[in-house]
C-alpha cells in the first residue's frame, strides 16, 4: 500500500481540456467554469518596488522605465545593495597669508555609498561619489545613444499604429452599406481621429511626420582597428564581465569589471486575473503594495471539492485492487457529492463562439480594442483515457460545511458501511475498488478516470438565477505503474 499526499497525483480537467492539479486552477462562480491559466486574462493593476514597496502609477513607472529611483542592484552577483554610513574627515586648507595649515572646526560629515553585502561590492569601487543622503540622491548614467534610439522607437510605433489603422478602415469599407447606419459612431460622425484622441493615442498627423523625418542608419566601411597587443596582453578573467553582467545592463554592455554601474532595481507588479468568457474577476489583490491579501480570490481550492489518494493496492492486469480516497468539503454549506464515469456525463452546450453582432464587432475595432482570439477557440473536452476503472457506487454522499474549529477535533466516525470509511468535520473517506484492463502491459502508468457530480451553492446569485446548481468535476487519479 502506498500513501500519496501531493496534488500532482490528482489532477483536474479545465472547461478548455487542459489537465492540472486544483492548486493551478481558477472557479469562476459567474458561468460555474473551471478555468485554468490559458482561460483568463492577466492585467496589472498597480507598479511597486519590492524592496522599498513604493507604490507607484503606471504612467510614473512607464517614465522611469519601470525602474526604482532609490532601490538597486549588484551589478555582480545581482543582490540588493544596501546603504552604508560613513563619516567624511574635514580637509585642511591652507591658511591665509601664510604658509602653515590648520584644520577647520567643522564636525564630520556623514556620507552614504552603496555596498552588496554578498559579494562586497561597492560603489567606490568603480569612483561613484559618495553622496550626503541615504536616497534619491545617486547619478544616473546617461546613455549616449539615447536620442537615437528614441527615434527608433517612435518610428516604429508610428509604423504600427499605420498598419493598424489601414487595417481598421479596411475592416471598415468592407462592411459599409449605402444609406444605413451600421454603428453609432456613423450617426453621429465620430470619426477615427477623434477616436484616437479618446482612447489616448497620436493622431494621424503626427504619425506621418514621424514617418517622415525618419533618417535611416548607414553602413560604414570604417572599422577600429585592434590595439596592438590585442593578441599578446595576458588576459585576466577577473577583470573581464560574464555575460549575465553584460546582459543585466544591456544599454551599455560593460566589457571590463571596472565599469559596472549599479543596476536600477525592476518593479513588481500586483496582477488580477479575469474570466474571459464572462469578464469578470477571478482574483484581485489589495491596493497596498505590503499587502498580501486579496479582495477576491475565487480560486478551486475553496469552491470545488477536493480528492486526495489515501492509499491503493498495487495494479495488475485483469485484477481489481482496493483505493482509499478522501474528499473534502471546502465550502460553507452542505453538498450532495456523487461519483460517475466520465461518459456519463450529459452534454451540455457551453461554447463560446465569436460574436455574431456586425454592430458589436465594428465597434469594437472603432474603440481600437485589442481583438480577443479566444473567442475563436472552442471549448474541448479532455483527453481522459484511462488504463483503470473505477467501480462507481450508486449513491449520493453528503459532506458537511466547512467548520475551521472542528479541524482540532481528532475524533472521526466510522460508519458501518462498505463504501464510508470514516467520516471527520468536512471529510469523508472512500473505500473503492479499480478494475485494470488485460491488455494493459505490465509497466505502463496505471490512470484513471473519475467524476464527481456536487450540489454548489452560488452566494452571490444574479438575479432570478437560482443559487443550488448541480456541476460536474472530471478527474485524473495517478495510481502509479502496472505491475506484472
Amino acid at each position: 500500500m502506498a500513501y500519496l499526499t501531493q496534488p500532482d497525483y490528482v489532477k483536474y480537467a479545465c472547461s478548455c481540456g487542459q489537465i492540472k492539479p486544483i492548486t493551478s486552477l481558477y472557479f469562476c462562480r459567474h458561468c460555474l467554469q473551471i478555468r485554468c491559466g490559458f482561460c483568463i486574462c492577466h492585467e496589472v493593476d498597480s507598479h511597486y518596488c519590492a524592496n522599498c514597496l513604493e507604490n507607484m502609477p503606471s504612467s510614473e513607472a512607464r517614465l522611469k522605465k519601470n525602474r526604482c529611483s532609490s532601490c538597486f542592484d549588484c551589478p555582480s552577483c545581482f543582490h540588493t545593495l544596501s546603504t552604508r554610513a560613513t563619516l567624511a574627515q574635514p580637509r585642511q586648507t591652507p591658511e591665509q597669508g601664510s604658509g602653515d595649515s590648520k584644520v577647520e572646526n567643522k564636525q564630520a560629515k556623514k556620507m552614504y555609498y552603496l555596498s552588496c553585502f554578498n559579494c562586497r561590492w561597492t560603489s567606490r569601487d568603480v569612483g561613484i561619489p559618495d553622496q550626503p543622503v541615504a536616497s534619491g540622491g545617486w547619478p544616473e548614467r546617461v546613455n549616449p545613444n539615447a536620442t537615437r534610439i528614441n527615434q527608433l522607437l517612435d518610428y516604429y510605433k508610428a509604423i504600427a499604429q499605420q498598419e493598424k489603422q489601414e487595417k481598421l478602415d479596411r475592416e471598415r469599407k468592407k462592411f459599409a452599406i449605402r444609406g444605413k447606419y451600421i454603428t453609432l459612431t456613423d450617426k453621429t460622425g465620430l470619426t477615427g481621429a477623434m477616436a484616437r484622441n479618446i482612447a489616448g493615442l497620436p493622431s494621424s498627423e503626427s504619425t506621418m511626420s514621424a514617418i517622415a523625418n525618419f533618417v535611416p542608419s548607414e553602413a560604414s566601411a570604417d572599422v577600429e582597428e585592434l590595439s596592438e597587443d590585442f593578441y599578446t596582453k595576458e588576459l585576466n578573467l577577473n577583470q573581464i564581465t560574464s555575460m549575465p553582467q553584460r546582459l543585466a545592463a544591456p544599454e551599455w554592455q560593460p566589457s571590463s569589471v571596472s565599469r559596472l554601474y549599479p543596476i536600477a532595481k525592476l518593479l513588481s507588479v500586483k496582477r488580477s486575473q479575469r474570466c474571459r468568457a464572462c469578464d469578470h474577476n477571478l482574483t484581485k489583490p489589495e491596493y497596498n503594495p505590503g499587502s498580501i491579501k486579496f479582495k477576491i480570490e475565487l480560486l478551486a481550492f475553496y469552491h470545488v471539492p477536493e480528492v486526495k489518494i489515501i492509499s491503493y493496492e498495487p495494479m495488475k492486469p485483469g485484477c481489481t485492487s482496493a483505493l482509499l480516497l478522501k474528499l473534502t468539503n471546502p465550502t460553507g454549506h452542505e453538498m450532495q457529492v456523487r461519483l460517475l464515469q466520465p461518459e456519463e456525463v450529459p452534454d451540455t452546450e457551453d461554447r463560446l463562439e465569436e460574436p455574431k453582432s456586425l454592430e458589436k464587432s465594428l465597434e469594437k475595432s472603432l474603440n481600437l480594442e485589442k481583438d480577443n482570439l479566444w473567442y475563436e477557440t472552442v471549448q474541448r473536452k479532455a483527453d481522459v483515457t484511462a488504463t483503470c476503472r473505477v467501480v462507481t457506487p450508486d449513491v449520493t454522499l453528503t459532506l458537511a460545511q466547512r467548520d475551521d474549529a472542528a479541524e482540532y477535533d481528532d475524533d472521526a466516525t466510522h460508519d458501518a458501511n462498505d463504501i464510508i470509511l470514516w467520516r471527520k468535520s468536512n471529510k469523508l473517506a472512500l473505500r473503492l475498488q479499480v478494475r485494470c484492463g488485460e491488455e494493459v502491459e505490465a509497466g505502463s502508468a496505471a490512470e484513471a478516470a473519475l467524476t464527481l457530480q456536487y450540489r454548489y451553492r452560488n452566494t452571490v446569485p444574479a438575479p432570478h438565477e437560482p443559487r443550488d446548481h448541480t456541476l460536474h468535476a472530471t478527474l485524473m487519479l495517478q495510481l502509479g505503474h502496472v505491475s506484472g
